[in-house]
C-alpha cells in the first residue's frame, strides 16, 4: 500500500513539470525569450522526496536492554557446637558426603 501510494503522488507532483518548451512556456522576442518556467520542476521534487522519505523511513526503534547482574550470595561458615568438630561422613544408603558435628 505504501508503494502505490509513493507512486501515485510521484505522479501527481511530476504532473506539473512537464518540459514542454518554450513554445509553449513563453514566446521568442528577436531572439531572446521572454516568460516560461525554468525551475517549475524543483517544488514539485522536493515535495515529493519529502513524501518518498517519509513513507519508506524505517520506523523500528531499537531498545537496548538492561544489563542484568548477578550476585553469589556469601558463604556462610558456622562455627561446630562447644565440644564438637566437623567431619566428612558417607551415608551409607546413598553414598552422599555430608558434613555432620562430631563430639571431641
Amino acid at each position: 500500500m505504501k508503494i502505490l501510494s509513493l507512486a501515485l503522488m510521484l505522479v501527481i507532483s511530476t504532473a506539473s513539470a512537464q518540459a514542454h518548451g518554450p513554445y509553449r512556456m513563453g514566446h521568442w522576442n528577436g531572439g531572446y525569450y521572454r516568460g516560461g518556467c525554468g525551475g517549475c520542476w524543483i517544488a514539485p521534487a522536493v515535495i515529493g522526496g519529502v513524501i518518498g522519505y517519509e513513507l519508506t523511513r524505517p520506523t523500528t526503534v531499537y531498545v537496548e536492554p538492561q544489563p542484568v547482574i548477578v550476585q553469589q550470595p556469601p558463604t556462610v561458615v558456622q562455627a561446630p557446637p562447644v565440644g564438637y568438630h566437623w567431619q566428612e561422613m558417607i551415608d551409607p544408603q546413598t553414598g552422599i558426603t555430608k558434613v555432620v558435628a562430631v563430639p571431641n
